[in-house]
């Protein structure tokens, strides 16, 4: 599965996409976490605390917030896309 990052966390990460393999059960949490995992710059746009995600970061699978999905616990296939936008701010 391909993860496109956006905007400051493409800088933090130094990559625009990374590739992550999904098995069985696997959730959206778990796809954060590898994220993390491999760019730690991400954490702190990414995620509050151990394990809750940060108000204003968006994360899309196919185009639709995982907030109007099952949030975290968002189950993932192979063929879903999934885009993280850190937070906007303008004015």
């Amino acid at each position: 599965m391909q993860v496109k990052l956006y905007a400051s966390l493409r800088q933090a990460a130094g990559t625009k996409m990374l590739d992550v393999d999904i098995h069985p059960d696997m959730t959206i949490r778990d796809v954060l976490r590898e994220a993390t995992h491999r760019y730690p710059a991400l954490e702190k746009f990414i995620w509050v605390g151990a394990d809750e995600l940060a108000e204003f970061v968006h994360v899309f699978i196919n185009g639709m917030n995982i907030r109007q999905m099952a949030g975290l616990d968002t189950p993932l296939k192979n063929e879903d896309h999934v885009d993280i936008f850190p937070p906007v701010v303008g004015g």
